[in-house]
């Protein structure tokens, strides 16, 4: 128990600098909310499972040969493959969040506002 805290801590410690961007990203969405509410709640939104996602996945990784217990190689690596592509599409779907952010209450440009003078 004492080295798969002492495994977490050290997980957490190599994604640092990642969480500490999402958690400075966070920040600054929370700081603009006055100015754009809707985008800074879903940019918020995103960041927060961002940074949920890297840490979760950290300590789950840890912890899953404990459950797993005995089995074949051959199963433990199915569950690691499902296990990777649930993760993988969880990581997906926070970015997607963070995408609809870039996009939302933006308005459509006119193709003649686009155009440089005498084109």
């Amino acid at each position: 128990m004492r080295n798969d805290l002492f495994q977490l801590v050290r997980e957490v410690a190599v994604q640092f600098p990642s969480l500490l961007a999402l958690l400075v990203c966070l920040v600054i969405a929370l700081v603009r909310r006055q100015r754009h509410p809707r985008v800074s709640l879903v940019a918020s939104l995103a960041f927060v499972l961002l940074m949920l996602h890297g840490m979760f996945f950290s300590a789950i990784y840890i912890w899953i040969p404990h459950w797993l217990g005995e089995g074949t190689a051959e199963s433990h690596r199915t569950f690691y493959n499902m296990f990777a592509l649930f993760a993988n599409a969880l990581f997906a779907i926070a970015v997607a969040i963070l995408l609809v952010a870039v996009f939302i209450d933006r308005k459509q440009a006119s193709m003649t506002e686009n155009m440089p003078p005498n084109f």
